[in-house]
């Protein structure tokens, strides 16, 4: 008998039909049910190595073992008279043909779920309007495209960077308003200009077929502007020209250069107009130029950038207290300065922030930005229910501001709400690609999920676009979380800004602790001989403290509130302590059970106290 004749007699190659057809429809099932609980990624990965490494023992068992009516027996020691493997094989091909059914089904079932339910519906704020921005985003890509480019500086004394960023920005913020034209977002252009590229590299970075480009000159109250349209694909000009006139006429020229782009590109606006930059802005000349050199100064996020840029929006609101971007800007600017000043108070400039922000909605109520950071000060004060009611207020009022999705992505992190906070972060990217802040929250939600490989590259890519200076301790701690101490210390160590030397005790401590579990308790002395933790360090020892799983994390924490709230207690190494009833006072105390009786528990329910608990 041959070999071959051998295998169909032992019944080994219906045996590995049957496995794959089997491994085929648990992969299927698994990865449902993975995807519904949000397990991390290596958790499929070892169950498909699992089912990679059981075919072969499938085999050598079906060609070594034969079953009887007496039960499996070695093959050789099964009388050949006596054996029953064409009955084995009948069944082998009934069960082959069920499993087929039963796989046919799944995946009709599963394709008609996908498109009967469209992007999945919660009961969070912010989800009903999901669909529609995915819808309009869509809409978009499918029609003509553009991208702004700052205009080139060409003053003689080459100050005036900060008016050909503003000219380009306020052209973007009017075409963005029209229907059919998707329009690439002023954080992507303007860094890939900073790369000295082409304009075919910039059009097939950015995914557009027009880009618009020009350049500025001024001398004393003149200003001449050049602008040219290009149509990417036949490598024309649509149309180009120089404008001349006044500082005071540039309002009147930016609305020539939108008139001329509509035009050019031949948009269909439906009979809708565009409003003209002063009715916008501001009509007083010297207002707008501090507005746009303050928003200038508010992109590069250094604590010196953001105290100039909070001080040019104040001299533009004194020139026009009506001037309701300026207002809006001065309350963001307050806003994230203490992120990056360690020397200001959060409260004094909440504070300062709420207060701006409510006089930028008594000009223009809809004003996204104002009412973002609203929402962030209810947050801050620990009433996650207001917060998430702004947040998609601001959403509604603009659901391509990212800075609303993105800071309303941080309030979902914080309460244990992974899968929602993802939702936002990802349209928060969607909008705009390159925003380093973004990205950075994108990688603090894989380090939660468990995936520290992708936190480590996406900390990275944070990094190089400019996050915290170009810092690499967040991509160092994500190698910490993978075992890599070596790389982590490196990365720690030397990235942080200004590292002090409180700084480098305790990441060398926590990195000891990491690798010997043993040593915590070292640590947690170190941070209770502090007296007075600076509140730029604050965050940092509070976030070793729940990558190390300590207990000593909640009364650490109680001391600050809602100012500190640290995302990293929703990762796997605290998990222990989420079940402790210490931990849930923590959460009252913060507004957090709360927020959960009105919007539904944390994505990893089952690890809270569940003596106090209310989960489905």
């Amino acid at each position: 008998m041959s070999f071959f004749n051998e295998l169909k007699r032992r019944n080994v190659i219906r045996v590995g039909i049957a496995y794959a057809v089997a491994t085929w429809l648990l992969m299927q099932i698994v990865d449902l049910v993975l995807e519904n609980i949000h397990a991390p990624d290596w958790v499929m990965q070892v169950f498909m190595l699992a089912l990679a490494v059981g075919f072969p023992i499938a085999i050598i068992i079906a060609w070594a073992f034969e079953m009887t009516p007496d039960g499996i027996k070695l093959e050789k020691n099964v009388d050949r008279s006596q054996s029953i493997t064409r009955d084995t094989g009948k069944q082998l091909n009934r069960g082959i043909i069920v499993i087929l059914l039963v796989l046919v089904v799944f995946l009709l079932t599963d394709r008609f779920r996908e498109n009967d339910s469209g992007v999945p519906a919660n009961n969070l704020p912010g989800s009903q309007s999901t669909q529609q921005e995915i819808e309009q985003t869509d809409d978009a890509e499918a029609t003509q495209s553009i991208a702004v480019l700052p205009f080139r500086d060409m003053s003689a004394a080459q100050d005036q960077a900060y008016f050909g960023e503003g000219i380009a920005e306020e052209l973007l913020n009017a075409l963005v308003k029209l229907k059919g034209l998707h329009v690439a977002s002023r954080t992507s252009t303007f860094s890939l200009v900073d790369e000295d590229l082409d304009i075919p590299t910039i059009a097939e970075r950015l995914g557009v077929t027009t880009v618009l480009e020009g350049s500025i000159r001024t001398s004393g109250q003149k200003v001449r502007v050049t602008a040219q349209l290009i149509d990417v694909k036949a490598d024309v000009h649509l149309w180009s020209e120089t404008y001349n006139g006044s500082l005071d006429d540039i309002f009147k020229i930016q609305d020539e250069i939108t008139a001329k782009i509509i035009e050019a590109m031949k948009v269909q606006l439906g009979g809708e107009a565009i409003a003209s930059a002063s009715t916008e802005l501001t009509d007083n000349a010297e207002a707008y130029q501090l507005y746009l050199k303050g928003r200038h100064f508010w992109r590069q996020r250094t604590a010196t950038s953001l105290n100039r840029a909070i001080g040019l929006f104040k001299q533009a609101i004194d020139l026009d207290p009506g001037f309701h971007r300026a207002w809006s800007n001065l309350a963001a600017a307050y806003k994230v300065l203490p992120t990056y000043d360690s020397h200001v108070s959060f409260d004094e400039y909440v504070q300062l922030s709420i207060k701006a922000a409510n006089q930028a909605l008594e000009i223009d109520a809809e004003s996204s930005e104002a009412l973002t950071v609203i929402a962030d000060s209810y947050a801050y004060q620990c009433n996650g229910i207001a917060a998430a009611e702004g947040y998609q207020k601001a959403i509604n009022a603009n659901p391509q501001d990212p800075t609303a999705h993105h800071w309303y992505a941080m309030l979902l992190m914080e309460r244990g709400r992974t899968a929602q906070a993802i939702e936002q972060i990802r349209l928060a990217r969607s909008i705009d690609p390159l925003i380093s802040a973004v990205i950075s929250v994108e990688s603090s939600l894989s380090m939660i999920q468990g995936n520290y490989l992708q936190a480590g590259v996406l900390s990275r890519q944070a990094a190089e676009l400019g996050i915290y200076q170009g810092s690499g301790y967040p991509e160092g701690m994500a190698e910490a979380l993978q075992g890599n101490f070596g790389r982590a210390r490196a990365l720690m160590e030397a990235g942080l800004i200004d590292v002090d030397d409180l700084q480098l005790t305790g990441i060398k401590l926590f990195l000891d602790a990491m690798e010997d579990p043993g040593k915590t308790g070292d640590f947690e002395s170190f941070i209770s001989s502090i007296k007075d933790i600076p509140p730029g360090d604050y965050y940092l020892f509070g976030e070793m403290l729940a990558v190390l799983g300590s207990p000593r994390f909640v009364n650490y924490s109680l001391e600050s509130g809602c100012a500190d709230i640290n995302e990293m207690i929703w990762a796997k190494p605290f998990r222990v302590q989420r079940g402790t009833p210490e931990f849930f006072a923590y959460m009252e105390k913060i507004g957090a059970v709360d927020y959960w009786r009105k919007y539904g528990w944390p994505d990893d329910c089952a690890s809270l106290d569940q003596t106090l608990a209310e989960c489905d």
